[in-house]
C-alpha cells in the first residue's frame, strides 16, 4: 500500500494548523548532525555551495585561482544579517584549507536575489546548487576556482525523539527523504 499525503487545505485556519503541526514536529537543519541524543536526525541531502560568476564578469577580470585572490573582486554574498562574511574552502586534494573573511560588495538575505545580481555581472558569489541549478547547466553562470571548493553540507530533517509524529508529518518525512535525491541527483559534494 502506498501512503499519500494531501497537503491542500480549504481554509487558512486549517493551513495554519498544518503549518504549526510541521513546525512543532519536524525541522530542517544544515550542517553537522546534532549531538543532542534526544533528537532524531535523518540526512536527506549532501552538497556544497558553488562559487560562481557570470561569463561577462569573468571576461573583464582575472579569474581567481586561490581564495585570497577573491579579495581583488567584488563579492556579493548572503548576509545572515552580519557585516562581515566568512567563506571556508577546501582544496580538491583534501589536505589544504583556507578561510576568507571579507565585507560583501552587496549583501542580501535571499539566494534568488543573489543569483540575479550574479547574472547581472555584479561579481563572484556563492550559491547553493538547489537554487536555480539551470544557471550553471545553461552556462549563464560559471563555477570559479576549480581547485578550491566550499566545505560540504548535509541537510537533515530533525525531530524530538520521544515525540509522536502525526501521519501527515511521517508521510512528509518519508517522502522528503525519498524524493530529495531524485529531485537533485547530481549535487556537487
Amino acid at each position: 500500500m502506498t501512503e499519500r499525503a494531501e497537503f491542500r487545505c480549504a481554509c487558512s485556519r486549517k493551513t495554519d494548523e498544518l503549518r504549526y503541526e510541521f513546525r512543532a514536529s519536524l525541522v530542517e537543519k544544515v550542517g553537522e548532525q546534532l549531538k543532542d541524543s534526544s533528537l532524531v536526525a535523518r540526512r536527506i541531502l549532501t552538497y556544497r555551495h558553488q562559487l560562481v560568476a557570470s561569463p561577462s564578469y569573468l571576461s573583464k577580470c582575472k579569474r581567481p585561482e586561490k581564495p585570497q585572490d577573491l579579495l581583488e573582486h567584488r563579492l556579493p554574498a548572503f548576509s545572515f544579517w552580519t557585516p562581515t562574511k566568512v567563506w571556508n574552502f577546501v582544496h580538491t586534494n583534501g589536505k589544504r584549507k583556507e578561510t576568507l573573511t571579507f565585507q560583501p560588495f552587496l549583501a542580501m538575505n535571499g539566494y534568488a536575489g543573489l543569483a540575479t545580481a550574479l547574472l547581472a555581472g555584479t561579481g563572484i558569489g556563492d550559491l547553493p546548487p538547489l537554487v536555480q541549478p539551470e544557471l550553471l547547466r545553461d552556462g549563464r553562470l560559471d563555477e570559479v576556482m576549480g581547485k578550491w571548493h566550499f566545505t560540504v553540507f548535509n541537510l537533515w530533517l530533525v525531530q524530538v525523539g520521544n515525540r509522536y509524529l502525526t501521519r501527515p508529518v511521517r508521510v512528509f518525512k518519508e517522502c522528503a527523504s525519498q524524493m530529495a535525491p531524485t529531485l537533485f541527483p547530481s549535487l556537487p559534494s
